[in-house]
């Protein structure tokens, strides 16, 4: 077998850092050993030894070998050579990060009578839309904010969604209330709420949005069109009032309702949530796994316990008591 396929332990773990296959190897063969030759490491690897070299300096420029006596090469310690290599790189992102704006205009500059690239653009083509979508994920670093009403779209690629959780981004979500009519929806929802998650349903969802930091906003451009045709909107009073709308929507949702088995107290809170979610006596009792009569009973405790002779009512009165 060629040397230069052989698994090595931990390979493809520094590519992040701008090491190329070849040096990576270098140095993870290099942290098992005091010192090598590069004429030894070269025959190791079935390679001419100048190439070995030409890597060794690259590997020596990133501070990650130093020679030593008699020709020898050895590791860095990585405590200290990976600490520094990704100081090093973050300073080079940041540098570069800084520079979009400055990009951005040279961009426009070159397209005069282009729309693109403007405070609104226009993405069509469903390959487009779900490309631009994961870039967008993967480029959010704090915040996710989604308003997300029917038709629903099936997460092509849940493992996304869930990563940005797994990373500390906080997402919040407003759902539809129908979605609660949803078991298989609703199953995959709990998958992400589990994940960390925050969900809310509201009876009156206007459009599906998504928000990601303070920087874009995507949107349909008209109703059912999802799949086919969106709006990338960038830093403008357009993405404020988005935000705006976001929130206003977030602070008038209800909470998730959790699965059933729980205490009286909990039950009464989580049937109020449906019944504000706007269900039917059956769709509640498939979501709570419990017969319509039991619902109507209930219902029936619920309004006793608050005085109320409309189901409207005992609603006010239980959003008084903050149990909404």
């Amino acid at each position: 077998m060629d040397a230069r396929r052989q698994a090595v332990p931990g390979m493809g773990m520094l590519a992040g850092l701008g090491l190329g296959p070849l040096e990576e190897q270098l140095y993870l063969r290099l942290l098992g050993l005091p010192a090598a030759e590069p004429q030894w490491l070269a025959s190791q690897l079935n390679l001419r030894a100048s190439i070995v070299v030409a890597a060794l300096a690259v590997l020596a420029e990133l501070g990650l070998v130093e020679s030593c006596a008699a020709g020898a090469w050895t590791a860095v310690p990585p405590d200290v050579a990976l600490e520094e290599l990704l100081l090093r790189r973050e300073v080079e992102l940041r540098r570069a990060r800084g520079r979009i704006g400055e990009l951005m205009r040279t961009y426009r500059q070159g397209r005069p009578d282009d729309g693109a690239a403007g405070p609104v653009e226009v993405i069509s083509g469903r390959r487009s839309i779900a490309d631009l979508w994961r870039t967008l994920q993967l480029g959010v670093r704090e915040r996710l904010r989604v308003l997300d009403r029917p038709p629903y779209v099936r997460r092509s690629d849940p493992q996304t969604g869930l990563a940005l959780l797994g990373r500390g981004v906080t997402t919040r979500v407003v759902y539809h209330s129908r979605v609660l009519r949803d078991p298989e929806r609703l199953a995959e929802i709990r998958t992400f709420t589990a994940a960390g998650e925050q969900a809310r349903v509201h009876t009156e969802v206007p459009l599906k949005l998504a928000l990601l930091d303070d920087r874009w906003a995507l949107l349909p451009v008209s109703a059912g069109t999802e799949l086919e045709s969106v709006l990338l909107i960038r830093p403008s009073t357009l993405l404020d009032a988005l935000a705006g709308l976001f929130e206003l929507y977030w602070a008038h949702a209800m909470r998730l309702p959790e699965p059933s088995e729980e205490p009286p107290e909990d039950r009464h809170r989580q049937l109020l949530t449906l019944l504000a979610a706007g269900l039917t006596d059956e769709s509640i009792a498939r979501q709570l796994g419990v017969s319509t009569r039991t619902v109507q009973r209930w219902v029936r405790e619920v309004m006793d316990r608050f005085g109320a002779r409309t189901r409207f009512q005992a609603g006010i009165q239980a959003a008084r008591a903050d149990l909404l």
